[in-house]
């Protein structure tokens, strides 16, 4: 009996149905070469296509030959490997762990085909690791579930079928079949190194627990299951509370008010989950949202965090992907001419004049002086075709409700220095197709929410 190799088919036979698309998330290092040779060794009994994908984060030197080593190896295993670079940024005050994690994760997502399965290594000391850290951060029960077992990941889905199986193990297995058919792997000095907070909790914390509580990671990894249940029940609450108060980026102060405050937090969580956000700091959640709800009318608190953004406007929240910049001096006159299409930038997004929309729209006459795009400066007036009066552009965007923070980036559209529209909201009166005939209609897209 070998209780290394056992172990870690067991957790794949009971992991892994027959007939799945697997994609191995191939590192090179023990154990994800572990998980790649017995997934081999498996794969005709199982009836599973296998492949790997290495992601080349290019910080160590060394990093162009691990990746030749991943191919090499998963070539001896008759496993197809593409190796892919990342950039790794680290000017955000995430810190370099972080950061190569999202970039792995973000080139795994863009690569894994609809119905693949990705396949990662992490075991139950990985487990007991996370756990940790979380609890030192001060994690909600959404953090001390740690790693998930199975999620929805890209078009398909991420699973860990080794979650359960100990480091020790994963030790064993290599000893017993890695060694003696001359299978190496890689050893990342990051993982050995006490200055990142995982290698200090693996090298320096760890240890300490387990000689004092040998089954500390199989209990952590028990509080870690129980803690999923309860943050999966935190969830189905929220999503009952969100359903009659969300709709798209928007919460309804009513709904929202009639909750109680951990009620409110809770969903304010699951909602910046939802959009692939970080949760807002604890202490920056309780506050911000407070004066959210307590501002009185005509204030604009806002909850800020991480780039992302809960604005307030009238009787709604307003959930923001982006952070949206106040609006600068305004840009100088952008030339946009029939047929082409304008990046106006980041949140701004792009217009477009399309023809054969039906009657309506820009007068072709006045397309053919030359169009001019700007943003707002103060005091523009335009008379809408449905309106008697000139309107000035403050009035206009309060009564249709288009939201404080937006409107300095919504394009006007000049011809011969008169304005002639904005955007595809309003068309100027003297600029717009006589009615019945075809006219050029203006489409803005991209941009962030108005309303």
């Amino acid at each position: 009996m070998r209780p290394g190799s056992d172990s870690v088919r067991l957790a794949l036979l009971e992991s892994l149905p027959e007939g799945a698309e697997l994609c191995v998330a191939f590192s090179g290092g023990r154990d994800s070469t572990v998980l790649l040779h017995a997934l081999a060794r498996l794969r005709k009994e199982r009836r599973f296509t296998l492949r790997a994908v290495h992601v080349d984060h290019g910080i160590q030197a060394a990093a162009r030959d691990w990746a030749a080593h991943c191919v090499a190896t998963a070539a001896r295993l008759a496993v197809p490997c593409e190796a892919v670079p990342v950039t790794v940024r680290n000017d955000r005050g995430k810190g370099l762990e972080a950061e190569a994690r999202e970039a792995r994760y973000g080139a795994l997502r863009q690569l894994l085909r609809p119905g693949e399965w990705l396949l990662t290594a992490h075991h139950a000391d990985d487990q007991l690791e996370t756990v940790l850290l979380h609890l030192l951060r001060g994690s909600g029960v959404s953090g001390l579930a740690g790693i998930p077992r199975d999620t929805a990941f890209g078009p398909g889905r991420l699973r860990r079928p080794l979650l359960d199986v100990s480091a020790e193990s994963l030790a064993a297995y290599a000893r017993e079949l890695l060694a003696p058919g001359g299978l190496g792997w890689l050893t990342d000095p990051m993982n050995a190194d006490v200055a990142y907070d995982r290698g200090f909790v693996r090298h320096e914390v760890a240890p300490v627990l387990r000689r004092r509580f040998p089954a500390a990671a199989g209990a952590i990894g028990r509080t870690a299951a129980l803690a999923g249940e309860a943050a999966g029940l935190l969830e189905e609450l929220a999503r009952a509370d969100a359903r009659d108060g969300v709709v798209a980026h928007r919460v309804s102060l009513a709904a929202i008010r009639g909750l109680g405050p951990a009620r409110q937090r809770n969903l304010v969580r699951v909602l910046a989950r939802d959009r692939g956000w970080a949760t807002p700091p604890e202490r920056r959640l309780r506050e911000g949202l407070a004066q959210l709800l307590a501002a009185a009318p005509g204030r604009q608190p806002v909850l800020a965090w991480g780039g992302h953004e809960i604005r307030r406007f009238r009787e709604h929240l307003h959930l923001l992907d982006v952070a949206v910049p106040a609006p600068g001096a305004p840009a100088l006159p952008a030339p946009w001419h029939d047929g082409q299409r304008l990046n106006l930038g980041g949140i701004r997004g792009e217009l477009d004049l399309q023809r054969g929309a039906g009657a309506g729209g820009l007068d072709p006459g006045v397309v053919a002086d030359g169009l001019e795009v700007v943003f707002r400066s103060g005091g523009e007036r335009v008379r809408p075709g449905s309106d008697r009066h000139h309107r000035t552009l403050k009035y206009l965007f309060q009564s249709r409700g288009i939201v404080p923070w937006m409107r300095g980036h919504v394009p006007l559209v000049f011809v011969c220095g008169q304005l002639a529209a904005v955007a595809d909201i309003w068309i100027a009166d003297w600029a717009a197709a006589a009615p019945g005939d075809a006219g050029l209609q203006i489409v803005w897209t991209g941009h962030a929410p108005i309303w």
